[in-house]
């Protein structure tokens, strides 16, 4: 006789498809968007059966089926709720795959195509000669010239750009570390503006709040975000720019350029050229 197959609680469910994730080096803000996603079907669950313990294996497929039209109820735009449809469609098979859901209902989990959107983009030639223009007579203000400067010239994400220390940069190039290790050629003007502000404890950019610099630790990718928005307007730019704009813009650049897809690639830290399609 087979053996009876332990209930799969959705609290077990979080906890483990989580680790998953992070076994994988997946992004801190990924798990956390993915967590983000099966809680939002976890509510749907509940909703649906009450109170008590839920067991994703006890699950009806015709309840599964109903979940897009649940997330359209609550509002979520089409490319949201792929992703979420997507997600679950992700955990399912996983534990399908470790034995632990006897049936493959994902197929019934179906997402609608992505909306594929133009990017927004601006001149990084005029975006870099407003970032130099910027005052950077203090500490602070100096930290912030220099950050956005590094955005706008190397087109990295805002959680490499929060972690970079100064032993990172040379007079011809910055070293990103972390998932996707590389060097991209800099300006030796962008290298002097950068060498200038120094730093602290080993990090390039440091964290500051009301009173002053933190002690120790760098800005936050979300303090990353924030200073983009903040500066707009000084730089030319509406409330929409966002360090994405930066990326994109690049990107056009160096097309321009002729750099050819493999090499932006290289320098964007991206495994594929998708993005480019």
């Amino acid at each position: 006789m087979a053996k009876a197959k332990k209930p799969l609680e959705f609290g077990y469910v979080l906890k483990n498809f989580a680790g998953f994730l992070e076994g994988t080096m997946k992004a801190g803000n990924t798990v956390s968007s993915y967590r983000s996603d099966l809680n939002t079907f976890g509510e749907y669950l509940q909703k649906n059966r009450g109170s008590g313990k839920m067991d994703l294996s006890g699950v009806p497929v015709g309840e599964i089926e109903s979940y897009g039209a649940y997330l359209r109820t609550l509002g979520y735009k089409r490319n949201t709720r792929r992703r979420k449809l997507l997600t679950v469609r992700r955990m399912i098979r996983y534990f399908v795959k470790r034995n632990r859901l006897g049936e493959d209902f994902s197929r019934v989990v179906n997402a609608p195509e992505k909306v594929e959107r133009i990017p927004k983009t601006i001149s990084t030639s005029e975006l870099i000669e407003a970032i130099k223009g910027l005052p950077s007579e203090t500490d602070f203000a100096g930290r912030n010239r220099a950050l956005l400067w590094v955005l706008a010239e190397t087109g990295c994400r805002v959680s490499e750009a929060a972690r970079l220390k100064g032993v990172d940069f040379s007079s011809k190039s910055v070293r990103f570390m972390g998932k996707f290790p590389r060097s991209v050629p800099v300006s030796a003007a962008l290298s002097r503006a950068v060498h200038i502000i120094g730093g602290r404890n080993g990090w390039l950019f440091c964290g500051y709040n009301k009173a002053g610099p933190l002690t120790g630790g760098p800005i936050t990718p979300r303090g990353v975000e924030l200073l983009v928005k903040a500066y707009a307007s000084r730089l030319g730019c509406d409330n929409e720019l966002t360090p994405r704009t930066f990326r994109h813009s690049v990107v056009l650049k160096w097309h321009a350029e002729g750099k050819s897809k493999k090499r932006m690639c290289e320098l964007l830290g991206l495994r594929t050229d998708y993005a480019f399609r």
